[in-house]
């Protein structure tokens, strides 16, 4: 009998030794790797009875659970212990409390407070996003030379349907460009997902109780398991149909800003155009990004789309001429003379359009269209039926474009009276596609304009031209306001 006893109190000696294993596993990850218990390497003297082996049991269970705590105690029997066993017990106990599961489970909490929490994180992200910044290239602004000159206040801010794109002056008047996709994707809220995420280091927030994994990685996972990514923007606007898309975008822009370098600073932020296929107003979009701005510390200004392309890419031109920002949502489009805007608008085709347009047909998620789009496709080279559907959407939504110009301008042709002929200068994440502007060379043959038309050109850097043309606005406007 006291043999059978004796058995189950080493036994529970033994589950408990599993336990400070368990405990010792996050200070040192090899403890769980060591060899299997040995009762024979922990009895105390040749013999001992079950009373005193229930007592000490409930000893080491107690110790164990102050120790766990952290509480700083001695052990009751430490003397009694060989010093070998008691050296790998202590050990094995953590000097500070484990962190138990059920303590990293908040309770579910409002958006406001949320986000406070989603600037902590934030703050641990922005080293991602400097990193991937500091990979791109920088650029000079027009009218400027290289010389060697304390960088200009001011911030340019592009607001992208599928990215965000910021964009700063440093010393030698080169500029500095940051870019993060604006997209997210919820996952499963639970421990073991936030545990995953965090060693992946993958970009999350908590909102309520929801995660969403933001920005690039958003869209590798949705194509990766057959899913459709969500956007806190749509069509050039805030999307209406994600609740969480105010408190998403917020975090994201604080991210990829700065801060300020004098208070009141200005960011000067893009906005579409009244677009000519839909009733849309930018009136609460606007107000929400001026909102966000001046939360930060700087003082907000905004700007079409379509002009900050003028403004970037048309120095030579004298800014004369007409941008277009072809993005995700929307394709905005400003006729300029000498600097002043004289029209814009924007229709409602992006591409977003293509993208969903094809994978219609096809049969697959937009995410994967879209991953075709920026892998190496060429309009003028196509190499697979995928490949085959995005074309024909591509030329039909340039096509489409080239004809709401002509018709908008000859409507217009009064306040379009240019005497020469006029560039067209194109920009934006989908003319990026090899092959964009040969098509657009093909297509404008069939359009005609109420005016001649000069060059048909790609910007040399699409990608940034509205970001550079919102920084140029900035740095002007501050200048302006510093001479006044």
């Amino acid at each position: 009998m006291a043999d059978d006893e004796l058995s189950k109190v080493r036994g529970r000696l033994q589950k408990l030794n599993e336990k400070i294993k368990q405990y010792s596993s996050v200070k040192n990850p090899q403890a769980l790797k060591e060899k299997a218990f040995d009762p024979s390497r922990y009895r105390v003297g040749k013999e001992i009875s079950v009373e005193k082996m229930h007592a000490k049991l409930r000893a080491i269970n107690q110790y164990v659970r102050d120790r766990a705590l952290g509480k700083d105690v001695e052990s009751p029997f430490r003397e009694e212990i060989e010093a070998p066993v008691r050296e790998e017990i202590e050990n094995r106990i953590p000097k500070k409390p484990y962190p138990m599961p059920e303590r990293r489970v908040a309770a579910p909490i409002s958006n406001e407070v949320v986000m406070e929490k989603a600037e902590t994180i934030g703050e641990m992200l922005d080293e991602a996003l400097v990193t991937k910044a500091e990979e791109a290239t920088t650029f000079d602004l027009p009218g400027t030379q290289r010389v060697k000159e304390a960088a200009r206040l001011g911030v340019g801010l592009d607001l992208g349907t599928a990215y965000i794109v910021s964009s700063r002056e440093v010393e030698d008047k080169r500029v500095f460009v940051k870019n993060e996709r604006n997209a997210f994707l919820s996952v499963r809220c639970d421990t073991a997902t936030k545990e995953l995420l965090s060693k992946l280091k993958v970009k999350y927030v908590a909102l309520g109780d929801k995660l969403y994994v933001l920005g690039s990685i958003a869209l590798e996972l949705a194509d990766m398991f057959g899913r459709e990514t969500q956007r806190s923007m749509n069509m050039g606007i805030l999307n209406p149909t994600e609740s969480e898309s105010i408190p998403i975008i917020k975090l994201l822009v604080q991210n990829i800003l700065w801060a300020p370098r004098q208070p009141g600073e200005i960011c000067c932020f893009s906005i579409p155009a009244q677009p000519i296929d839909r009733d849309q107003d930018t009136i609460y979009h606007r107000g929400v990004f001026e909102g966000i701005l001046r939360s930060i510390g700087f003082e907000a200004m905004v700007i079409d789309e379509g002009y900050a392309v003028v403004l970037s890419e048309m120095e030579k031109q004298n800014f004369t001429g007409i941008g277009v920002s072809c993005g995700a949502g929307m394709v905005n489009v400003c006729a300029a003379f000498q600097t002043v805007p004289v029209l814009s608008f924007s229709i409602t085709r992006g591409g977003d359009w293509i993208d969903k347009s094809a994978a219609t047909v096809l049969g697959i998620p937009t995410t994967r269209v879209s991953s075709i789009k920026e892998h190496g496709m060429d309009l003028k080279n196509l190499k697979n039926r995928e490949e085959e559907a995005i074309a024909i959407y591509y030329r039909n939504y340039i096509h489409y474009l080239l004809e709401s110009m002509a018709k908008v301008f000859g409507e217009s042709r009064n306040a379009l009276n240019f005497k020469d002929p006029v560039d067209i200068v194109f920009a934006g994440g989908s003319s990026m596609v090899p092959g964009f502007i040969d098509v657009v060379k093909e297509e404008i043959k069939s359009i005609k304009f109420a005016f001649d038309l000069g060059n048909v050109i790609l910007a040399e850097e699409p990608f940034t031209s509205v970001v550079r043309g919102c920084l140029f606005n900035a740095i002007n406007a501050g200048n302006k306001n510093n001479e006044s």
